[in-house]
């Protein structure tokens, strides 16, 4: 009865913890199933975890028929599950990025009360959960999540190894999560979190007391072990199918080469690339962050050996990311909760009207992107292709794409086998697809179709059936 009374009696740490879990499922969870799944890379990794399932063989990863050796398969295992449990629509596809995105929320909570405070938790999950880029590819289902949330893991790990009674608990779950990260984004997913404990390490303890402690045999030999066994048969499978190509493509070309030379996949950035990404996405919170790196510059550094792990784990994934040739936004967010104990470690000095406002701003910034910037993502095309493909289906009718790549919202949404992808400008080959199947509609994306030189033959042998923002759609004409 006691220990009854104990569970529902007022403590600030449950009101904390509930009010995460409700700020989680409205920010996180609601509407991911009310709006179709986003080209290219969603419908891509949708359709290709689907394929795991209708294959049988969970290990050999393929996008359009070619083996997809560039990237591990945790992501994909997820997905795949959730699929099998749920069916295969927009909920089971985003819901493991939710789950681990509300994951990293609570264990930043959790890290930053044992650290210092369960206030200073509390402020530190609010800011990393109500940040526009997190919660944004919260609600995408791509790969930056689930690295971005088990590297996180393997960083909170490292540092309750010296906050708990169970080190060798949190050092078995830092090679695990490490291992998982390893399993969803490659080599990064093991160099990010041993490079931020090993600062944290040194910080707090000194290089020798570091070093004792990081490869002290009792936790660090059974780690490794667990990491191997965790990694290594998928790259053991891979490479006995696949033989040196696999090691060449999977480690030369999308590990070291991307990092290096990004030229060949087209995803070269200037140095300073990341600057204006984490300035829009870490909105609202970016003025406040900016704040104290100001204060920190004016006071000549940190006060506190928080401040600076803080500052060097945002500095250290910040460096990485920007030396890379090759960049894309998401690569950033790992950096996004040490920028979020920054900004608890300033908010928390302020006065409670600054607070106010603060909270105030969160709200408004997370309505906004909820309900005016995913509507307009969603509005910049996807929706009319699935559409389209609905119009064909109830028609069962033949669909050809002309002139563009190809879409993955198109082969998610109608059969393979009803659709040419025609990715030139080819009129001969669309004469082809037509003498195959009379009864077909047509494709166009308006930017390249308005000036094109197959216009006359396609308004004179095709009736236009939709005209949209971004593509318009044709049905082929009775003889």
């Amino acid at each position: 009865m006691d220990n009854w009374k104990k569970f529902f009696s007022y403590t600030p740490e449950k009101y904390y913890l509930i009010t995460l879990i409700v700020l989680c499922l409205v920010f996180l969870f609601a509407g991911i199933w009310s709006y179709p799944l986003l080209d290219v890379d969603e419908t891509r990794y949708a359709v290709m975890s689907r394929d795991l399932i209708n294959s049988g063989n969970w290990n050999l990863l393929f996008v359009n028929g070619v083996p997809f050796i560039e990237k591990p398969p945790l992501y994909f295992w997820l997905t795949a599950i959730s699929i099998k449990l749920f069916g295969f629509n927009e909920f089971a596809v985003r819901l493991p990025v939710g789950l681990l995105a509300a994951l990293t929320v609570i264990a930043t909570y959790f890290t930053g009360r044992k650290i210092q405070n369960a206030r200073f938790g509390f402020y530190s999950a609010v800011i990393l959960l109500c940040s526009a880029f997190f919660i944004m590819l919260a609600h995408v289902a791509i790969l930056d999540m689930v690295f971005t949330a088990f590297c996180t893991l393997a960083v909170y790990s490292g540092l309750m190894t010296d906050y708990s009674k169970k080190r060798g608990l949190f050092w078995y779950l830092f090679y695990i999560s490490a291992a998982l990260a390893f399993l969803s984004k490659g080599l990064l997913g093991f160099i990010i979190p041993v490079c931020i404990a090993g600062i944290y390490k040194i910080i707090f303890k000194g290089l020798q007391e570091a070093l004792k402690d990081c490869f002290n045999p009792k936790y660090f030999i059974p780690g490794i072990l667990l990491f191997l066994l965790i990694n290594f048969p998928w790259h053991y499978e891979m490479y006995k199918v696949y033989g040196k190509n696999f090691l060449y493509e999977y480690f030369i070309v999308h590990h070291f080469a991307r990092f290096v030379n990004a030229e060949v996949l087209g995803k070269t950035r200037p140095l300073l690339y990341f600057v204006p990404v984490l300035i829009i996405g870490f909105l609202p919170w970016t003025p406040v962050l900016f704040l104290r790196l100001f204060k920190a510059v004016k006071e000549n550094g940190f006060k506190d050996k928080w401040g600076w792990f803080f500052f060097l784990y945002f500095s250290f994934i910040f460096t990485l990311f920007s030396c890379a040739s090759g960049k894309l936004p998401t690569y950033i967010l790992p950096a996004f909760p040490a920028c979020a104990f920054l900004c608890a470690q300033y908010l928390i000095e302020l006065k409670q009207k600054y607070l106010n406002y603060g909270v105030a701003a969160m709200f408004v910034a997370n309505l906004v992107c909820l309900f005016i910037v995913f509507p307009v993502i969603y509005k910049g095309g996807m929706n009319e292709l699935v559409a389209y493909s609905k119009i064909a289906q109830q028609e069962n009718s033949h669909l050809i794409s002309f002139n563009m790549q190809l879409k993955p919202s198109l082969l998610l949404n109608y059969h393979v086998d009803k659709i040419d992808f025609i990715v030139g400008n080819d009129v001969d080959k669309l004469k082809e697809a037509l003498l195959r199947n009379p009864k077909s509609y047509l494709i166009v994306k308006n930017e390249k179709f308005n000036n094109s030189d197959y216009k006359t033959f396609i308004q004179k042998d095709f009736s236009l059936v939709r005209n949209d923002k971004k593509y318009s759609l044709y049905a082929k004409k009775e003889s």
